[in-house]
């Protein structure tokens, strides 16, 4: 083969090679602040792999900038390179990784019309497709609807339209099935990656290696953040000392390990997630529950998902 001939075989495959865009779209009061965290903390390592972890400030506002130009207009190319461009400041990447628990819905508009997320179709298709030339990737995180909707009045934040939810609403209606279908239904051929926040101190690592695409061995900082508020500060040290001595060989053993340190220093009040609801009691709190599980169970047998459940449950 010639010079010639390797130079244009080169310059075919970078064409091919399409960037790797991994957005995280939430859900409110499931740790999409925990995931920004995790992206500026391994933000060096992530580096040296070409994996680019923008500072959230910049990639929310030049998103949104972009979106407002359009105002419902698809993007041109030359539109959604310069987004990138802008984003990434200069720096070559692979993949590029941004969450943003606003992108499925306005935090005011969670709860309406009997539904969770109800317009998260409509919320992220148009975000979606300023990343079309792009290898897109979305990922999503679910939480009890009771423990959400108790999180969402705890909060504050939109408290008229969660008052009004709470006492108009259907408790039976509340299920994380019907968003994601909503969400497949707009962008079916995107790649949906799934958990539930229950899960995280069981999955954490799983949940960082797989949003990067990184290999089951590849080093992680922050490994124990979704433990911190959950286990007392002699129980997370004697966990590191442990598994530094006993590095476990699999998923199960890692979440084995974690779940009896959780029995033994978990903070009490930190496992507990009392709901304290108008108008919900008992029987109402197990039905959503019930309907939780139901979906999750549903959810995680599609194959148009990966939904990332504790190694200790599968099969």
């Amino acid at each position: 083969m010639t010079e010639t001939d390797q130079t244009t075989d080169q310059t075919t495959d970078q064409t091919t090679v399409r960037r790797r865009v991994h957005l995280h779209i939430g859900v409110h009061f499931a740790g999409t602040t925990r995931i920004v965290e995790g992206l500026r903390q391994n933000s060096q390592g992530f580096a040296e792999r070409d994996i680019r972890t923008p500072p959230a400030h910049l990639y929310r506002r030049a998103i949104t900038e972009l979106l407002e130009r359009l105002d419902g207009l698809p993007p041109i190319e030359a539109e959604e390179i310069a987004l990138l461009d802008e984003i990434l400041q200069g720096n070559t990447a692979k993949a590029v990784i941004m969450a943003d628990a606003n992108w499925a819905s306005p935090l005011a508009s969670a709860l309406h019309a009997d539904r969770l997320y109800p317009d998260i179709g409509t919320q992220i298709a148009p975000i979606a497709e300023l990343f079309e030339s792009s290898d897109l990737r979305l990922s999503m995180a679910l939480r009890n609807p009771a423990v959400f909707a108790q999180n969402l009045q705890d909060s504050g934040k939109a408290r008229g339209a969660t008052s009004a939810f709470l006492r108009s609403v259907q408790p039976e209606n509340l299920r994380w099935r019907d968003t994601v279908e909503a969400l497949r239904s707009a962008l079916p051929k995107v790649p949906l990656m799934l958990w539930c926040e229950e899960d995280t101190p069981l999955i954490w690592p799983r949940v960082m290696r797989q949003i990067a695409g990184l290999p089951n061995d590849a080093k992680l900082r922050g490994t124990f953040a979704a433990l911190r508020d959950l286990i007392q500060p002699e129980g997370l040290k004697r966990l590191q000392v442990f598994l530094a001595g006993h590095p476990p060989e699999t998923d199960a053993q890692y979440e084995r390990t974690i779940l009896a340190f959780l029995d033994k220093y978990g903070k009490e009040d930190a496992l507990d997630e009392p709901c304290d609801l108008p108008g919900w009691d008992a029987g109402v709190i197990d039905m959503v529950t019930q309907h939780y599980e139901e979906d999750i169970a549903d959810l995680s047998a599609r194959d148009d998902i990966t939904f990332l459940l504790p190694a200790t449950i599968e099969g």
